[in-house]
Parts: C-alpha cells; structure tokens; sequence
C-alpha cells in the first residue's frame, strides 16, 4: 500500500508540474496571472519541483533497496534450503539404524536453528514466506521421521511422503533461485539442488 502511495503521489506531482509548465507556455492568460502573482508562483513551482524530486528519489531508493533486499532473502533461504537437504540426506541415509540417528537428529537440531534465525527475514517476502511455510511443513515430517525410529522404525509410506514434500521444497525454492545471479548461484550452498 505505501509503495502504492508513494507512485500516485509522484505521478501526481510529476503531472502537476508538466500541466503548469505547458499553461504557462501555450495560454497567455495563465501566463499573465502568474505573472502578477510572482512570489505564489515561485512558491508553488518550487514546492512542485521539491515534491518530484524527492518522490523520484525516494521511490529510485525504495526500488534498489527492495531488488538488495530481494536477492539478500534469497541466498538466506536457499542456505537454509541447502540445510534441509542434508539432514533429510542424513535421515534418509540412516535408515533404521539407531546409531546414525543421532547424526540426524544433530542435523535437525542444526536444521531448526538455521529455521528460527532465518524465519524473520523470509517472513516479510511473499515468495519467501510460501517457501517458509513449506520449510515448515517439511521440518515436521522430518522430525516425525526421526521420532518414529524409536518407536520401531518408519515406514515406507512415510520415506515417500518426505520425498514428495523434498521435491515441492525445492519447486518452492526456485523463485527465489532465480533472483541470485547465475555467476553467483555456483558460489552458494545448496545451489546443486540435485
């Protein structure tokens, strides 16, 4: 809504400076009453020009900030993404073993820490926050998996179930992939969602 605000407000401003500027030039008796009326008018053009450079400024400043923002909540998920992989590859490399689910539960612990520091950022990004929601819904599933091992094990039904909801993590997480220039995607972990 404010961004909203912000255009219509220089788009007005804009539009009010052009309209006064074509009076003046193409009809004589606005041109003459300005001219009577020199300290209004001084006044009014340079509130006018004030008003559009700073809409203009602001909203140049606003549109950088949001792409920085963009891109800084992009590398965020998809380090957290990369997180989640390699704790559902420790838990589906587990398998029933007891020993090596301590591993896993490691990875989780570190998984949901990365989760809850990241999670405000990604909250404030319409794609960001369809991505957290299902981070969310995946992060469950992976700790029921682990759960149910003490509990005799998880079933085949249930490693399926994580690996289709893997699968709508990473359709979830291109978007945001795709604000990351490509020279850079290289660099960032998690990049080979493979």
């Amino acid at each position: 809504m404010n961004n909203l605000v912000r255009r219509v407000a220089a788009t007005t401003a804009a539009v009010a400076l052009l309209t006064l500027v074509a009076c003046d030039v193409w009809i004589g008796a606005f041109r003459a009453w300005w001219d009577r009326h020199s300290l209004t008018g001084s006044v009014v053009a340079s509130l006018l020009v004030v008003a559009v450079t700073a809409l203009i400024f602001d909203e140049i400043v606003a549109r950088r900030q949001r792409r920085d923002r963009a891109v800084s909540v992009a590398v965020q998920a998809l380090i957290v993404y990369g997180q989640a992989r390699r704790a559902y590859g420790t838990i589906v490399a587990s398998g029933d073993d007891e020993p090596s689910s301590s591993g896993a539960a490691e990875e989780l612990r570190m998984f949901a820490s990365m989760l809850l520091t990241a999670s405000p950022n990604l909250f404030d990004d319409p794609a960001a926050r369809s991505f957290l929601g299902q981070l969310e819904a995946f992060a469950a599933s992976m700790f029921r998996m682990v759960s149910a091992r003490s509990r005799g094990g998880p079933t085949a039904d249930a490693r399926d179930r994580l690996g289709s909801e893997l699968a709508q993590l990473q359709a979830s997480v291109q978007p945001l992939v795709a604000r990351i220039p490509t020279e850079d995607q290289s660099l960032l972990e998690g990049s080979d969602q493979g």
